[in-house]
């Protein structure tokens, strides 16, 4: 007795492999071949146009979505990483007169308005006057162009300090006359009190003669730089010499950031 099989494509794996690939262009079935899943593997794929179209439209969606997320993890890293803003520390709220290198008397009121740097300068400091002076030079050299930045170097030691010996004193350092730098000299209770009641940098202190490096090493005075914004709040505190040398540069990157951050930043 002969018994007929009809197949059925739906039970039937290869011809239903067959179907849709020949549905979807992929491929095409030799006629009279004896096993269609051989004829499938031994035809090259020819996929229609529409199937490319399909193709290439799923890679670009992937690539823009790759994209994207890339943006979008780059832009969230960067916000919360943000260095926040220097902090309130507090409100300068006495003014200076003194004279400048030039011999002309000068007062702090006027700059009111402006980004502004101080700090102490002993001209003969044996200690880390050398490293203040040298990251204001560099401050000097970045911002000098711009009108809202100014940097005021005090005397610790006034009556030595004079207006003569700053302005030599400056022009070693390459300081230009028209630059935004005074280096301020006047009455030592003057500036002590601007310094210690103003600034709130710690007051100076006799040296014992047993303790100096140098017979004119007489004062150990505040290294740290201060940094004023335009409203006239005390910014930061830069220790740019320090011990650890580490520490030391990290205050001095930070100083360069707060500064350039400030003047481009109005409402900072």
């Amino acid at each position: 007795m002969n018994i007929l099989f009809r197949a059925n494509p739906g039970q039937c794996p290869a011809l239903a492999v067959r179907k849709t690939l020949s549905q979807y262009g992929f491929g095409r079935i030799l006629k009279g071949s004896s096993s269609p899943m051989s004829s499938v593997a031994n035809e090259s794929p020819r996929p229609s146009p529409k199937a490319l179209a399909l193709f290439w439209a799923v890679i670009g969606g992937i690539v823009l979505l790759i994209l994207a997320g890339s943006f979008w993890l780059r832009h969230s890293l960067a916000v919360s990483f943000e260095e926040p803003p220097p902090p309130d520390l507090g409100n300068l709220e006495l003014e200076l007169e003194g004279l400048e290198r030039t011999g002309l008397p000068v007062d702090t009121s006027t700059l009111r308005g402006k980004v502004r740097v101080f700090a102490h300068l002993y001209t003969v400091c044996p200690h880390g006057c050398a490293a203040v002076l040298a990251e204001m030079v560099k401050l000097n050299e970045r911002f000098h162009g711009n009108p809202d930045f100014h940097q005021i170097s005090i005397a610790v030691i006034p009556e030595r300090d004079s207006p003569e010996l700053f302005k030599a004193h400056a022009e070693a350092l390459a300081v230009r006359p028209t630059d935004p730098w005074w280096f301020l000299t006047g009455k030592r209770e003057d500036m002590e009190l601007f310094m210690v009641e103003g600034l709130k940098l710690e007051r100076p202190k006799p040296i014992p003669p047993e303790e100096r490096l140098n017979p004119l090493d007489l004062y150990e005075h505040d290294l740290r730089i201060v940094l004023v914004d335009r409203r006239g709040t005390i910014r930061g505190y830069y220790s740019v010499f320090d011990p650890s040398d580490e520490l030391a540069k990290l205050m001095r990157e930070k100083l360069q950031r707060d500064v350039q951050r400030l003047l481009e930043n109005p409402t900072l």
